[in-house]
């Protein structure tokens, strides 16, 4: 497992540059206010203001105020510059049978048990898929993922981005 090198939002000073790699689930009140805010892991986040009872700072454009223990609940890397703005990655319901993919990311949109789930399935970043097999009716599709071969339904499919790695072998 890499080096944990996170801390908590709550560490950084105004003008610190960060992006959130962890948002903690418990207790289940402020992760709920928290994913409420559209904040996600991945997000680029600009320290704006800090002071004793609210952290004032911008993700991803948008203006945020949490109180430190709020902000606390959530991880991120200290950036030094500002990350260029990731490529545009195609939704894994593009991938076609036989093809395989590296998973770049989850929507944002896709909150809650939903992402959990496809999370536990395996469905994180840098992990390779495989589609393998469709069902007679072409949803939902059935992908190899991690040692496993698990059925996405194409609307969620919709909602996992993903880099192509290879074409149909055949």
């Amino acid at each position: 497992m890499p080096a944990y090198t996170g801390k908590p939002l709550s560490a950084l000073k105004e003008g610190e540059l960060g992006r959130i790699v962890h948002i903690e689930d418990e207790p289940g009140a402020i992760y709920a206010q928290i994913l409420a805010l559209g904040l996600y892991p991945g997000m680029q986040i600009y320290i704006m203001d800090v002071s004793e009872d609210r952290i004032q700072f911008a993700a991803n454009g948008e203006e945020c105020v949490l109180t430190p223990l709020f902000a606390s609940n959530i991880t991120v890397e200290s950036l030094k510059e500002r990350e260029p703005l990731k490529e545009k990655y195609a939704a894994l319901s593009t991938l076609k049978l036989g093809e395989t993919a590296e998973i770049q990311t989850i929507s944002p949109s896709c909150r809650g048990q939903q992402r959990r789930r496809l999370m536990d399935l395996g469905i994180v970043p840098g992990t390779l898929i495989h589609a393998a097999f469709a069902s007679a009716a072409g949803d939902p599709v059935a992908y190899q993922v991690m040692g496993a071969t698990v059925a996405i339904r194409r609307s969620q499919a919709n909602l996992i981005f993903i880099k192509p790695t290879s074409k149909i072998t055949g």
